[in-house]
């Protein structure tokens, strides 16, 4: 509302003006043809200009224009590597900047009465969902038949509510089958000067997840809120927390607060500072993932462990180019090293190493020493073409990892911290022509490591070989309005792999992740 639309022509100056209304919409009647130069200005707004604007005789044109916000982030805030760019299963916010608005309507050439469809409908408040059949092996707790709906309802005024919720059927390791639940909710107001407030409440419960007591079953309930507060057109502060009550025998409490703070310190540099208590929530936009990684060990004596420690991070970042720089250091302190391993363990086997196994799936996740680490990052971010990118990272740090062959008696005792490198390479993108989404991704770390080096910004799904695909295999007018197929691949190669044997016999092994593929079909309405 409130832009400034000017149309030039060369030779000519300004032919013609208007300011657009409430809805963003805007008309430039009675106009000559040929060719013209659409300029569109508003406060807090960046100008943008658009060339060679055609109009030929008898018809009208529609042209859409985008203005990106002086306190938008986006435009000038580095990528974060812990967010992958991709959607898997995940349904994410759809107003995350400003800049994703539509902001100016001309009007629509098959709309008689002159104004366009959006536009006769000004009280329409836009539903989105989606509702995906999935299955998994190998993935902590993901295993078996999901059916998951996803809905999204965005407001007028751009606020946004979505709901997530997941009915899974999940095999026990007695032949019965019981169901997991997942159901996640949250809304985001935005503000004015282009921040937002979060709030995100979520409940999950895992029958299939056991520590090898008789009352099996996981339970887990979150609530996060957040606030992204930018100052001026330099700075942007974001802070928030993370509360959560996790049960197996007995239930833990815990509060995990974050602040992030960026500067823009000149053209293409940007500086930010990072403080964080848990690994899950270190941004706003780690609320876009509506389904994070479930990630529970247990003390031993039927309590989940808290995972609450300390993450401090300082990195400078500069685009150079269509390509983005980044260098950071970090001061970590990490009350366990998550473990995962796979392979099946009896109850006795359960509580002797203090972990928690899914049945479903037939891996386990236990606790390994606590440790302080620091480390240096650095990344380099490089668009190919309009459909590309590539994404190099080198991490120098610690993590937990083995001298040997380990058995069972061996944890956590056999594992130590250790100096470790890993480097990532990745590249993402989309096939326009085919609608094919992909991100391959490879990390390697020596093959003696059980953690993964520079823990707090590591995908969790990301070690050794990965890939993700998302094929769209139709879509059209009639509901649903497309059908997409979805594959992810982690550590396709098994690597990473520590072999063990416990004193039952049945050899277990242990990695930083398990090999894990998961599937299934998308339909959007």
């Amino acid at each position: 509302m409130g832009a400034l639309i000017e149309l030039t022509r060369s030779g000519s100056g300004t032919v013609a003006t208007a300011i657009s209304d409430f809805h963003g919409r805007y008309t430039l009647p009675a106009l000559a043809p040929g060719r013209y130069e659409l300029h569109a200005t508003a406060a807090f707004f960046l100008p943008l200009v658009r060339n060679n604007v055609r109009l030929r005789a008898g018809a009208q044109s529609v042209v859409n224009v985008t203005l990106d916000g002086l306190f938008d982030a986006d435009n000038w805030l580095p990528a974060e590597r812990r967010r992958a760019d991709d959607p898997v299963d995940d349904w994410k916010w759809t107003l995350r900047s400003m800049a994703s608005r539509p902001l100016l309507q001309l009007l629509d050439p098959n709309d008689a009465a002159g104004v366009s469809p959006r536009a006769q409908k000004p009280n329409r408040t836009p539903l989105q969902g989606q509702v995906i059949l999935s299955r998994g092996d190998g993935v902590f707790g993901e295993g078996g038949l999901h059916q998951v709906l996803l809905l999204d309802r965005t407001m007028r005024d751009g606020d946004d509510a979505v709901l997530r919720a997941d009915l899974g059927d999940v095999e026990m390791d007695d032949a019965s089958s019981q169901p997991s639940i997942a159901l996640v909710t949250g809304y985001e107001l935005r503000s004015l000067l282009g921040g937002s407030t979060r709030l995100v409440a979520g409940f999950q419960s895992h029958p299939e997840l056991t520590d090898g007591s008789p009352n099996g079953g996981f339970q887990l309930l979150r609530l996060a809120s957040t606030e992204e507060i930018p100052i001026g057109d330099s700075l942007v502060i974001d802070v928030g927390a993370l509360a959560q009550a996790e049960r197996l025998e007995e239930t833990q409490f815990e509060v995990e607060p974050f602040v992030r703070i960026l500067a823009n310190l000149g053209p293409g540099f940007v500086e930010e500072y990072r403080y964080a208590a848990g690994r899950e929530l270190q941004s706003s936009k780690d609320l876009d993932e509506l389904n994070p990684a479930l990630n529970v060990v247990t003390d031993g004596f039927g309590r989940p462990r808290s995972d609450s420690g300390m993450h401090q991070e300082l990195s400078l970042s500069h685009r150079v180019g269509s390509g983005m720089l980044s260098a950071s250091v970090y001061v970590d302190r990490i009350p366990y090293g998550a473990i995962a391993g796979s392979g099946r363990m009896n109850e006795t086997s359960l509580q002797s190493a203090k972990a928690v196994a899914d049945q479903a799936t037939g891996v386990f996740e236990l606790a390994g020493p606590g440790y302080a680490a620091r480390g240096v990052s650095v990344c380099i971010l490089q668009t190919l073409n309009s459909a590309f990118s590539a994404w190099v990272e080198y991490d120098l740090g610690t993590a937990l990892g083995s001298n040997g062959t380990l058995a069972l008696a061996d944890l956590p005792a056999g594992l130590n911290r250790h100096r470790m490198s890993a480097g990532t390479v990745t590249l993402r993108g989309r096939i326009h022509r085919s609608k094919t989404a992909l991100r391959i991704a490879y990390r390697w770390q020596p093959s003696n490591s059980v953690t993964q080096v520079n823990e707090f910004n590591a995908l969790p799904e990301e070690a050794y070989l990965t890939f993700y695909i998302r094929q769209r295999l139709w879509s059209g007018r009639v509901r649903p309005q497309s059908i997409d197929l979805m594959v992810e691949a982690t550590n396709l190669l098994g690597e990473g792999y520590q072999t063990g044997l416990p004193a039952s016999g049945q050899a277990l092994a242990l990695s930083q992740v398990p090999q894990a593929i998961l599937g299934g079909l998308a339909f959007s309405f």
